[in-house]
């Protein structure tokens, strides 16, 4: 039985380096902030008005979460749903990475 927290990902915008890797919600630990973290290059944007903001920093282990100056980025966990919902966002706006894997590897079948 899998009992790892979803992954979720924001469907409309992709990462601005390389326009095709995914947007993931992620969390502090300490402040509960929810960021965006580009999972493919670590790269960390805060959350603005329901879109990506400005970038914040990466998951290399130099740079802190933004609003506390607390945990590392790299410590930040998956954000939950419910997390991602008091943003704003609904349902149909974010996708869990999980899910989306499995559809691709369905098409390769």
């Amino acid at each position: 039985m899998d009992i790892t927290p979803p992954t979720w990902s924001l469907k409309a915008e992709r990462c601005t380096y390389c326009e095709v890797g995914e947007l993931v919600f992620s969390q502090c630990p300490g402040c509960s902030v929810v960021v965006f973290i580009r999972g493919e290059c670590g790269t960390v944007y805060e959350i603005q008005s329901g879109k990506r903001g400005r970038e914040v920093g990466d998951i290399s282990g130099a740079t802190r979460c933004h609003a506390c100056a607390g945990p590392y980025h790299h410590e930040f966990p998956p954000a939950t749903s419910s997390a991602i919902q008091s943003l704003g966002f609904t349902a149909g706006d974010y996708i869990n990475m999980r899910e989306k894997e499995g559809a691709n590897a369905c098409r390769h079948l």
